[in-house]
Order: structure tokens, then C-alpha cells, then sequence
């Protein structure tokens, strides 16, 4: 099966997120697979590796086999297609685990383009910070009932 791979990796306020989704390159308009999901603590560098880590995991699993892979972070496109070599051990690790993850697939793109036309993926990432937003503000509205329960009595 032959698809097209987009990865987007954010930070906000120190929490990773990265969002990912697999389309069919023939209509790109059908989904195959997506994800997103907070990763921890770190650079949005890391959250972009991760998101095409996962993204590569979720392709492999869908059993594509020619994948054209499309990410906006010129950095991480660099580092995977060697033309920037990499010196924070932990991108190293991250760029090792990449390329393994590709000598699984028959062939391969990987191609750079502008924040403005990696929309899905970036949307994406922007949807686990808004429900991380809305959990925070559970948890606040609950702490402030408690607190006014707490006066009252």
C-alpha cells in the first residue's frame, strides 16, 4: 500500500504533544490512521521526532509498505536525510530510531513544506492542548466548588 505520512510535533508551557495522520496519496482526502497524544516534557525538536516516530509506527502497523512522508520542522527533515548531521544525543537517539523505523518500508519520501500546508497534523496537535485545557479547567472548577463548599459551612 503506497501512502503519505504528515507529523507535527508542539510545546506549550514546557508539555510536548504531537499529532500525526496517515492518508491515502492517491485521495488524500481519506484518512487511514491518525493520532495525538501529550509526550511528555522537552523541545518541540523532540515532539517533532516523536511525532514522526509514531506516525512511521501507525503506517507500519497499517501495512503501508511506499510511504511519502511530509513534516514541517526543516530540522528533523535534515537530520533524517543526513544532510544536517545531529549533536544533542538525545535528536541522536530519536533520528537512529527513525531511520530504523524506514528500513522497514520498501521505499520512501521525506519532504519539507511550510507550517501553512501541514494544517491536519499541526490541527492535530493543537487538539490534545485544548483538551488538556478543558481537563485543567475541570479540575480548577471542581478545587473552587470545594473551596466554596469549605466557607459556606
Amino acid at each position: 500500500m503506497e501512502a503519505t505520512l504528515y507529523f507535527d510535533g508542539g510545546i506549550r508551557q514546557g508539555i510536548m504533544a504531537y499529532g500525526w495522520l496517515l492518508v491515502d496519496s492517491k485521495d488524500e482526502a481519506e484518512v487511514i490512521v491518525s493520532g495525538n497524544r501529550t509526550c511528555g516534557v522537552g523541545t518541540s525538536n523532540i515532539a517533532e521526532y516523536r511525532a514522526l516516530i509514531a506516525g512511521l509506527q501507525g503506517s507500519l502497523k497499517a501495512g503501508v509498505d511506499i510511504l511519502h512522508i511530509i513534516g514541517d520542522s526543516q530540522l528533523i527533515i535534515k537530520q533524517v536525510t543526513k544532510v544536517f548531521k545531529v549533536n544533542k544525543l538525545e535528536l541522536k537517539s530519536h533520528r537512529d530510531c527513525v531511520l530504523e523505523l524506514l528500513e522497514q518500508l520498501e521505499d520512501y519520501t521525506i519532504m519539507w513544506v511550510p507550517r501553512r500546508d501541514n494544517k491536519r497534523a499541526d490541527s492535530l496537535v493543537n487538539q490534545v492542548f485544548e483538551r488538556r485545557k478543558a481537563k485543567c479547567s475541570k479540575q480548577q472548577k471542581k478545587e473552587h466548588r470545594k473551596t466554596l463548599r469549605k466557607r459556606q459551612s
